[in-house]
């Protein structure tokens, strides 16, 4: 009987070290993610020694390359009213479609059906653009939003961001 019951206290403490050990193991592996996350956005800071020295974004953990004054603007205005829509890559999808080489897809039109298209991108699709249709057929019914505040300077500041992170990948 005591055999028993020392069998049955020994099966006890084997299932909790074996549950602590798994805790223990969980606890580790997240501490190995949280460091190898840590490393890989402090690298750029740690073994590269052409990165200015100004405080970097989530953006620059991305690629780290240094912009025109003309981009660094355009990133300010990506990140106010793009970044929550459109990969920071430039490369891929996301909410919205990857915009690298957006100037080239609009290249059939005016410059000036692009600047449409980014201050309301509904009334473009109402009076029938060619651009706007297609890109409508494929994103609906994601409503991309209405941006009328921006000037073709900003737009113009955006595309040069986009571009040079777009070529630097």
């Amino acid at each position: 009987m005591k055999t028993n019951q020392h069998q049955e206290e020994q099966q006890e403490m084997n299932e909790e070290m074996l549950a602590a050990v798994a805790k223990l193991t969980r606890a580790g592996f997240l501490l190995l993610i949280v460091l190898i996350v840590l490393f890989w956005q402090n690298y750029t800071l740690i073994f590269k020694k052409d990165v200015p020295a100004k405080a970097l974004s989530s953006i620059d953990y991305i690629l780290p390359i240094t912009l025109s004054e003309t981009a660094q603007k355009g990133k300010t205005i990506f990140i106010a009213n793009c970044a929550a829509c459109h990969n920071k890559n430039m490369r891929d999808d996301l909410t919205g479609p990857a915009l690298g080489g957006v100037k080239e897809k609009w290249a059939a039109y005016p410059r000036q059906d692009l600047y449409k298209w980014i201050r309301n991108s509904q009334a473009m699709i109402q009076q029938k653009h060619p651009r706007a249709l297609a890109l409508w057929k494929d994103w609906n019914p994601t409503i991309m939003n209405s941006f009328n505040s921006l000037k073709d300077d900003d737009i113009d500041a955006i595309f040069a961001y986009v571009e040079e992170v777009y070529a630097a990948r």
